[in-house]
């Protein structure tokens, strides 16, 4: 069974420093388009279909037979043949020719590829840049908000030993920006600090990353969640 012909898609990335990026890809329809982008991790904003180029509509008129190469016959005067060897030479300078003449045809598709990526550039610029501009905002809102629903470290050091048994101590705490919590605490039964942390609401969240020993004897235990 045949296999379904593959179209041209049109492809806008944009990069994380704001600029767009054009690529060509064939493939059956648009969504086996993205997932051949996303497959090397890139994610496109839109997925244009574009129209064959000047190879393929060749190549599909000489698959279908409607196309052939046109065959020189020299005028010769009536009676007069070619010789032989003159013969020869022209067939090998015409093989000799066809490289030249292929990759003169791919300069050319390749560059008019090019042009028609630079002038969809050109006209989508306005949207990639408000599309970037809106992510960058949505990005600060979201560290905003995560900020400003953090509690403050005072509150969150009183509320750690308000429930912390009484063998154990805090040792150290950090609140990053995005509302990330990293706390030590020193007891000397880690199996006791967890149903104790686990009881509150908000301090149930913190999920234990390490342990070592101190120099007295007793466990640092490191734990770390969201807020």
């Amino acid at each position: 069974m045949p296999a379904a012909p593959l179209t041209r898609y049109r492809c806008v990335l944009l990069r994380r420093s704001g600029a767009s990026e054009i690529r060509i890809v064939r493939a059956e329809d648009a969504a086996a388009a993205r997932a051949r982008l996303a497959a090397a991790g890139l994610d496109p904003v839109s997925v244009e279909p574009i129209g064959p180029s000047l190879l393929d509509r060749l190549g599909d008129r000489i698959a279908r037979g409607g196309w052939r190469l046109p065959r020189w016959r020299p005028a010769l005067p009536s009676g007069v043949g070619l010789p032989a060897g003159r013969a020869r030479a022209i067939a090998l300078l015409a093989l000799a020719t066809i490289p030249l003449t292929t990759a003169v045809a791919a300069w050319g598709l390749a560059g008019f590829d090019r042009w028609q990526a630079a002038r969809l550039a050109r006209r989508e610029a306005p949207a990639l840049a408000a599309y970037a501009r809106g992510a960058a905002t949505e990005t600060a809102r979201i560290r905003i908000d995560a900020v400003m629903a953090a509690p403050p470290v005072s509150a969150l050091a009183d509320r750690l030993r308000a429930v912390l048994p009484e063998e154990a101590g805090l040792a150290g705490m950090e609140l990053a920006e995005g509302g990330e919590l990293t706390v030590e605490i020193e007891t000397p039964d880690p199996d006791r600090l967890r149903p104790a942390l686990a009881a509150d609401p908000l301090l149930g969240a913190l999920r234990e990353v390490g342990q070592a020993m101190t120099q007295g004897g007793t466990m640092r235990v490191t734990l770390r969640g969201r807020i």
